[in-house]
């Protein structure tokens, strides 16, 4: 794997470094976005108990990223089933993949909330209410468990003790590749693009040709675009960093062009879409600036009463002295 980095210019050191910086960034970042949806009241609405389960998502993508791709050297397999428990759950970062997954099913979701918001906000059809959250979330973690099965499948402990992916038949491999590349890269982005060139048309274009919008339409207007705007970079963002990767993955798997592109930087780019998120909902949500500034601040003062503790005075003269 140190060849495929000096080839591309860079060093093994030196993109181990930016991913593990990723992952951090990433975990640190959207485990806040699910403690403030989850401590502040105003925040639990559905498409943001949607955008939390992309952050946990997120943060399964780089939790067993880390282990495939940064210490994958340092582990040694066991015989037996523990060591092919251990690889197919741990070692080969399918459960890091079952996370990627689920996002997708997540950001399509999000996209068809925006849709039916902008273009059909009289209607029921479409609303976004809990109950139907309760059902899109479960359904995005099975959709990624079905979606990866022949890569669980296929992982296997190899000679060396290591975890590999070693399908029995080379159909099977192929299959694997097509399926990431169709329903994880493909279908999504277009159904993405397509819901979201009529939505950013209706609220960019549309309505600024109508000039009988009452201030407070304007107002739920400005709300909309937001929202929109937030939920658009991100999912922009997801089809750059994954139509790179499963792009690589499905032409250097069928042969048809050996790409140039190392598997490094396409991970990093991975990550990269995995830990962006958060930073994204910050600045371009102003409600969630605050609640990042906020728990930020909130952070930091219990940080500081732990390493620099005060302790009530006990003596009367001093604490009367101290008033004055």
């Amino acid at each position: 794997m140190s060849s495929t980095y000096q080839d591309f210019g860079v060093s093994e050191t030196v993109v181990k470094t930016a991913q593990g910086i990723l992952i951090i960034v990433n975990i640190m970042g959207n485990f806040l976005v699910c403690v403030i949806i989850v401590k502040e009241k105003d925040m639990r609405t559905p498409v943001n108990f949607l955008l939390m389960n992309l952050a946990i998502a997120d943060m399964a993508v780089a939790t067993f990223f880390a282990p495939r791709y940064l210490f994958i050297h340092s582990i040694t397999h066991p015989d037996g089933a523990a060591g092919l428990l251990l690889c197919k759950l741990l070692t080969s970062g399918n459960l890091a993949w079952v996370g990627a997954s689920s996002s997708v099913v997540t950001l399509v979701s999000t996209a068809f909330e925006r849709y039916y918001a902008v273009l059909h906000p009289l209607g029921t059809k479409g609303n976004l209410t809990e109950n139907k959250v309760k059902v899109i979330i479960p359904c995005s973690w099975i959709f990624g468990v079905v979606i990866n099965i022949v890569g669980i499948l296929c992982d296997n402990v190899n000679e060396e003790k290591a975890c590999a992916h070693i399908c029995p038949e080379e159909w099977m491999n192929r299959l694997y590749s097509s399926t990431w590349f169709l329903f994880i890269a493909f279908f999504p982005v277009c159904l993405m693009a397509t819901l979201y060139a009529r939505v950013v048309y209706a609220l960019w274009f549309k309505s600024e040709n109508s000039t009988e919008n009452s201030v407070r339409q304007q107002g739920v207007m400005k709300i909309r675009k937001r929202v929109t705007l937030m939920v658009l970079i991100v999912s922009v963002v997801f089809a750059v960093c994954w139509l790179t990767d499963a792009s690589n993955f499905i032409l250097s798997d069928f042969s048809v062009v050996r790409t140039s592109l190392p598997i490094a930087l396409t991970n990093t780019l991975i990550l990269f879409n995995s830990a962006i998120n958060p930073i994204v909902y910050a600045l371009v949500n102003l409600r969630f600036r605050r609640k990042f500034k906020s728990m930020i601040c909130c952070f930091s003062r219990r940080a500081r009463n732990i390493v620099n503790p005060t302790f009530p005075l006990t003596n009367p003269t001093q604490t009367a002295l101290s008033r004055d």
